[in-house]
């Protein structure tokens, strides 16, 4: 999630401070992020609050959401691809399904280092 390959809590912590849930008012503050993982057995589920050296759950909400707009616009443009794997720490491995996307074929292009997502974290 700090860095951007995980966005789903922090962008639903967007929609709650947005008025998307209909029980809770907009502008809503969130206090805290946790993620649950449950296991099926003892312990069935076990809680793990989510901390952050800079700013709060408030400001990385608002930080996904900007970041979930900015990709949302570079697909405006019909030449912008659609790529398998965009972030550099994961271009050399292969994965079970990669062939699926043909990402041996396409990633003999160019040598992009954007990491897709502009996170710095």
């Amino acid at each position: 999630m700090r860095i951007g390959v995980s966005p789903q809590l922090t962008l639903e912590a967007a929609i709650l401070r947005r008025g998307g849930f209909p029980d809770i008012a907009a502008d809503a503050s969130v206090s805290e992020l946790v993620y649950v993982a449950l296991k099926g057995r003892e312990p069935a589920g076990e809680e793990k609050a989510i901390k952050f050296t800079v700013g709060d759950a408030n400001i990385h909400a608002d930080r996904a959401l900007e970041k979930l707009r900015l990709v949302a616009e570079r697909f405006e443009d019909e030449q912008q691809p659609y790529l398998p794997l965009v972030l550099s720490m994961w271009k050399n491995r292969y994965g079970a399904y990669d062939h699926l996307s043909r990402v041996k074929e396409w990633s003999v292009g160019g040598t992009d280092e954007e990491d897709g997502m502009g996170v710095t974290e």
